[in-house]
Parts: structure tokens; sequence; C-alpha cells
């Protein structure tokens, strides 16, 4: 019995100094992503198809779909996919907000935390959740 109240006890000691965990930094090539990412939001919630384009090119295997887009529709969609992996990267650093558009039921990252909407663009720029 002596032995479980030890190790209970040293359990609790040790969950104790993990309460202050925070998210893992952010590489080098993955602050180049999302500064490359965050170019193409800005141009798509712009409706800036061309700039979309332009800026893609930094964004490693996911700046071909969006480069090669012959539509506002098109790149949106191929955006997406990139904002599956910026939302992983985002995730907990500072600086970066996650939000939800429930129109179109799609996440993005931008820097800031005012909706910004590359999905709707002008259409409703605004439009758009804060994820907590």
């Amino acid at each position: 019995m002596k032995l479980i109240q030890t190790s209970v006890s040293l359990l609790i000691l040790n969950v104790g100094s993990f309460s202050t965990i925070t998210a893992a930094e952010v590489s080098a090539a993955d602050k180049q992503y999302l500064a490359a990412y965050e170019k193409v939001r800005a141009a798509l919630a712009a409706d800036d198809l061309a700039g979309a384009k332009r800026a893609a090119g930094d964004l490693g295997q996911d700046r071909s779909a969006i480069a090669k887009s012959n539509s506002l529709a098109e790149a949106r969609t191929a955006f997406a996919q990139a904002s599956d992996k910026a939302t992983k990267l985002a995730a907990g650093q500072p600086g970066y907000f996650v939000l939800h558009c429930p129109m179109e039921n799609k996440d993005w990252v931008q820097t800031s935390d005012k909706p910004n909407n590359p999905y709707l663009g002008k259409q409703m720029l605004t439009c758009g959740e804060l994820k907590k």
C-alpha cells in the first residue's frame, strides 16, 4: 500500500510539472510557408487571382494547384488544401489566428483576428468566425 501511495504522489508531482506545456516552435521553413500562405490569402480576399498565383510560388508542393488556377473558384479550392497544412502549423502559435467561414464550411489562417475571408473575397469579406 505504501508503494502505491508513493507512486501516486510522484505521478501527481510529475503531472504538475507539465502544466506549462506550449506549442512547439515553428521552424524557419514553416514560417516561410505561413508567410507565403498569408500573401495568397490576402490576394484571394481581394479577389486578385494574378496576385494569388504569384504569391503561391513559395508554397512548395501546394503552389502548383493555385498557380495553375484559371479562376478564383479554382484557386480557392486549392487554397483550402493549403489551409489544412497552415492550420496545423499555426496551432497555438502567437500571431496566427484560425478562422472559419460558415458559408463555405472551411477554415483559414491569418495574422489578424478580424475576418478577411479568402473564400468569399469582396463579396463577403468580413464573413468568418474566430476559432478557439
